[in-house]
């Protein structure tokens, strides 16, 4: 110590005194490296691109030479503080990955009434050795308390117009490596970092903090963008809300007819309705699938309703009956609203309410989302065997075989909400084309073929569940309910779907005909569920049709029921709609049969087209203010 005293004058020039220096480029470092070694936390199989690495110390940069700018007897408590909470970010996203196998998102922010029922499951995951991650912020304290009085002149500098010129020149690099790299990545997976639909991945592919900087401006941009909504607004919403309840009813004959009974419902990995029935060289794609149908009531005009959410929209829509999110998805951006949603009302009525899926439980933010929306449990890959894998997480065969043991042990009556997972585009899994055992002849190789052959994939193995509720009993004793989630094939492979199915799909009402998905439900000694065959559907009815059937009043949502034969119209996140056989576009002011291509008077549609208009309406706000507390306040 006494030497570096009388070294003092070593340090007299000011040109010469490098301590600030060395203090800022310590602790660019230190943060740079601990999202380096997150990111090893997220995957071991990290890909380190050198534009990615750039962008990272890019962001760490920013945050530095900002602080730099500080006033001179504030810096070193900024810097200490912008360092602590970097840090505990690094350690939430690690804890977040050991409990959800997913990272933090800042939209999560609004998830405190989640926090006491993880918290100490979350705190059982933390080690000693995340204490490691603190470590600079000691050594940057004594860093400052000994050198300062090594010299004259103060440790931090004050801010002269060349060192301001300097630093926001270099600030302005880093934003434009780092602006770089994410319009280089959008380009390369459009969409991707506004609908964050699977974290980790992102995380892997740009980099933690680039992740984090792109949550930060996708929740800033949410929240900037939504004006504060006045007493009317909220008013007229109650209306429209009150109204519409009103309007509900109790069809005769099928208000609980299942009563008491289990229910299952099993949304499948992008199930189409043209492969229900269809044969490929004399053989059937979907043998299982069309027994079952011949067992239920199928509905084969149900409309695919998602938005940019895919599967999480299909769920959404499933079970909480509101419309997918007019930008970014509702599992991401909305999980800390208050839901009144179809599976808290059947935990009201004394079901057993859970969801199954063999993916991890980050994945679509499902970890935080399906407590909102009122299931008590969430079984995940993390709770199953992981004894085979394909494609995206567990095969739909292990899924299956391992649900339906869990299922017998249950609790009676309950509610299985599951979700499958083999047949995720691109569909072309080795392990699942070895196991298919289909042969798609001349579509071989194509995204078609492969997908005719995961779907075969999926029946049969359905097939072998639908054995097992039998041979256990379950099957007489559960409503089973069966959908696909969205559409299956690309539109650019749409000449290969063309020839498969003899369409021309150049034309667009024939494209929007074929992306119906199949419903399919089996009510327990009911041969046949009556409703209007000619009414276009959507799985915004499926809560309350689930709900009647079971003997219980759902009175949430925006979905009518499938036994109304009003012919309220199927209603598209961009504002299109299906009336019935009419498809109606807004935004061109055409309207088409969907089946013939007849031309229709759009003018004639002016009244349905306002109505769909609010209802969109209603759904946003609802979403964006959270105002399901405020609908149902006594």
């Amino acid at each position: 110590m006494n030497l570096l005293l009388s070294s003092r004058a070593v340090y007299r020039v000011a040109g010469r005194d490098y301590r600030e220096l060395i203090f800022f480029s310590f602790m660019a470092a230190a943060l740079f490296f601990k999202f380096y070694f997150l990111e090893y936390e997220v995957s071991r199989l990290v890909v380190r691109v050198p534009l990615s690495v750039a962008a990272s110390a890019a962001i760490v940069a920013m945050f530095v030479l900002f602080v730099s700018l500080f006033w001179r007897r504030g810096r070193f408590a900024l810097a200490l503080l912008l360092d602590f909470l970097l840090t505990a970010l690094v350690i939430t996203d690690i804890l977040h990955m050991r409990y959800y196998s997913d990272l933090f998102t800042f939209h999560n922010l609004g998830l405190s009434t989640q926090v006491g029922e993880v918290s100490e499951s979350v705190f059982a995951l933390f080690s000693v050795k995340d204490l490691l991650y603190f470590i600079d912020i000691p050594l940057l304290f004594g860093y400052f308390r000994i050198f300062r009085r090594i010299s004259v002149h103060p440790f931090f500098h004050r801010i002269t117009l060349r060192r301001c010129f300097w630093t926001l020149l270099l600030f302005a690099a880093a934003v434009a490596v780092l602006s770089f790299h994410i319009r280089t990545y959008n380009k390369k997976v459009p969409g991707v970092l506004r609908s964050m639909w699977d974290r980790p991945a992102v995380c892997n592919n740009v980099g933690a903090l680039t992740y984090h900087a792109v949550d930060s401006w996708n929740m800033l941009t949410d929240r900037a963008a939504r004006p504060k909504l006045s007493a009317s607004e909220l008013e007229e919403v109650r209306d429209w809300f009150g109204e519409n309840l009103a309007r509900q009813r109790r069809p005769q004959g099928i208000f609980g007819v299942a009563k008491g009974r289990n229910l299952i419902v099993i949304q499948v990995e992008s199930l189409q309705s043209f492969v229900i029935g269809l044969k490929v060289g004399g053989r059937e794609v979907t043998p299982n699938l069309n027994a079952f149908a011949k067992e239920a009531s199928l509905a084969s005009n149900v409309y695919n309703q998602t938005g940019s959410g895919n599967s999480s929209d299909a769920e959404f829509l499933a079970n909480a009956a509101l419309y997918p999110a007019a930008s970014g998805v509702a599992y991401t951006r909305f999980a800390g609203n208050h839901y009144e949603a179809f599976p808290k009302t059947l935990r009201d009525n004394g079901y057993r309410v859970f969801a199954m899926h063999g993916d991890r439980p980050g994945f679509w933010n499902r970890g935080h989302m399906y407590p909102a929306l009122g299931f008590e449990k969430f079984i995940s890959k993390k709770d199953y065997v992981n004894d085979e894998s394909i494609g995206m997480g567990l095969s739909d065969k292990s899924f299956f075989r391992q649900s339906l043991e869990m299922l017998t042990q249950e609790r009676q009556p309950f509610y299985s909400f599951m979700v499958t997972l083999t047949s995720h585009y691109p569909y072309n899994f080795p392990r699942l084309m070895e196991q298919a055992d289909f042969d798609a002849g001349e579509y071989k190789g194509t995204v078609v073929g492969s997908y005719l052959a995961a779907i075969h994939y999926l029946d049969r193995e359905f097939g072998v569940f639908i054995k097992g509720l039998k041979s256990s009993g379950l099957y007489d004793r559960s409503v089973i309910a069966l959908y696909g989630d969205h559409n299956a094939i690309p539109r650019w492979d749409s000449p290969t779907l063309s020839k498969l199915l003899g369409t021309d799909f150049t034309k667009d009402y024939n494209w929007r005909y074929v992306q119906r998905v199949p419903l399919m439900i089996n009510v327990p000694d009911v041969k046949r569920l009556v409703w209007n065959r000619k009414m276009a559907l959507g799985l915004v009815n499926l809560p309350r049709s689930l709900a009647l059937l079971l003997g219980i009043d759902f009175n949430s949502g925006l979905g009518t029921d499938i036994f109304d034969d009003s012919e309220a119209p199927v209603i598209f996140r961009n504002g299109s709609y299906v009336a019935g056989e009419i498809f109606v576009e807004p935004a061109k002011k055409s309207a088409v049969n969907v089946k013939s291509g007849e031309p229709k008077d759009y003018a004639a549609y002016a009244g349905m087209t306002e109505k769909v208009r609010k209802i969109l309406d209603v759904s946003d706000k609802i979403l964006e203010y959270d105002l399901m507390p405020e609908l149902y306040r006594k």
